[in-house]
């Protein structure tokens, strides 16, 4: 019995050949991909054609919901389809994503404007409302923003990421139609992954490119911070009308008070990176010296993380009687990456077809999406037992074909 089910506008869809389904902490939105058996272009095309319901033409902007294991993981449409035959095969691929993907392509404001006094979730569910997506906040999203601007032609994703940046918070989507505002981690995946043991093939790509050795992140405060001489522009000669030829230059420290309140910088480094490699961003919201440090940490951080990634495969779609689900912790023990600590799922992939069910697991350091200190979490701890080719698998992985 297939783990995986699909409903194109509520009614069930058995006639595909393969399914998958992936989310991403980097990508947003959940999304998926099925190729499929189409009887309406069947009886269409072959004097023979068998008809199996329900038999209607797969096309875009149907709303789908797929459930893994009885569990609903994503609720959205069709984006794409792709129709294929040749003297052996026919065929349909349909894809698309989940609900929030909309705001990845579309507007964040038709008008633009800004908001003032806002906290993150209040911007957030004014973008989102819209598109039908709910917002709830996980964590405290820290202090308000005195100025959210939007730029007319900026996406409703583009305008959150700008302002969870620099909150160094994780913009997610549940899968079937939320928006979640969260940190990194909070919870354990239902197993650890092992290899020998329970994974079936494990790869990695670690790569400097996209690294820096230090990231910069500049930024304009208003009204100087507060750091004006008085709080207020003073009149030229006390309201007296002073002549060209009468006035005198002044010392400069005006203009370096006004510029401390206004300018705002903030630097981080990424001590790996060992030759000369800068990075320079500026910041898309008004910000204070805190907020561009906070950002230029989040960036480095982001960037090592994409440095850095693992992919395990596993057998089946649960663990101990529990999905395998993004931004979960867990502990990874793989002889051949040199690896022995805790990880976070940055990434899973479901796959369903004829060579059974697998789940693939990508993984990055967890201080690659969080605030809290690196300390000694990039350092492997000592091996539980002994490692090496010699080791005993633990009965969960099976061959790819078996």
């Amino acid at each position: 019995m297939r783990a995986i089910q699909l409903k194109i506008d509520g009614q069930v869809y058995e006639q595909w050949t393969s399914a998958e389904v992936s989310r991403d902490l980097k990508n947003f939105a959940g999304t998926f991909r099925f190729t499929c058996r189409d009887s309406f272009r069947a009886q269409a095309t072959f004097l023979y054609a068998s008809s199996i319901p329900p038999v209607f033409q797969l096309r875009p902007g149907a709303e789908v919901e797929i459930t893994v294991e009885g569990e609903l993981v994503l609720k959205g449409f069709i984006e794409t389809v792709s129709p294929s035959i040749d003297e052996n095969e026919a065929s349909v691929t349909i894809s698309g994503k989940d609900k929030a993907g909309d705001l990845i392509d579309c507007a964040a404001s038709e008008k633009g404007g800004d908001f003032k006094n806002s906290k993150l979730e209040d911007v957030a569910k004014k973008i989102a409302g819209p598109y039908g997506l709910s917002v709830r906040a996980e964590v405290d999203t820290g202090e308000i923003f005195s100025r959210y601007g939007l730029d007319m032609v900026e996406t409703g994703l583009a305008a959150l990421e700008k302002g969870a940046r620099q909150r160094q918070l994780l913009l997610l989507s549940d899968g079937v139609g939320g928006l979640v505002i969260t940190r990194s981690g909070a919870q354990r995946a239902p197993a650890a992954l092992k290899l020998p043991g329970n994974v079936k093939s494990s790869s990695g790509t670690f790569t400097h490119k996209g690294r820096y050795s230090k990231t910069i992140v500049r930024g304009q405060g208003e009204k100087a911070g507060g750091k004006r001489l008085d709080g207020k522009a003073a009149p030229l000669g006390a309201g007296k009308t002073v002549k060209p030829e009468d006035r005198k230059p002044g010392d400069g420290s005006a203009t370096k008070i006004e510029a401390a309140g206004v300018c705002a910088i903030g630097e981080a480094v990424d001590d790996e990176v060992k030759r000369y490699r800068p990075r320079v961003h500026l910041a898309a919201t008004k910000s204070d010296t805190a907020a561009c440090k906070s950002e230029a940490d989040w960036r480095s951080r982001s960037s090592r993380g994409a440095g850095e990634e693992m992919r395990y495969v596993v057998a089946g779609f649960k663990a101990n009687g529990s999905l395998w689900k993004v931004n979960q912790m867990v502990y990874v023990s793989d002889a051949y990456q040199v690896l022995e600590r805790d990880m976070l799922i940055c990434g899973t992939s479901m796959r369903e077809d004829d060579s059974g069910q697998t789940t693939e697991i990508t993984i990055v350091s967890p201080e690659a999406f969080d605030n809290k200190d690196v300390g000694g979490r990039r350092k492997n701890k000592k091996a539980k037992g002994k490692t090496g080719t010699g080791g005993a698998l633990d009965g969960t992985a099976r061959p790819l074909g078996g």
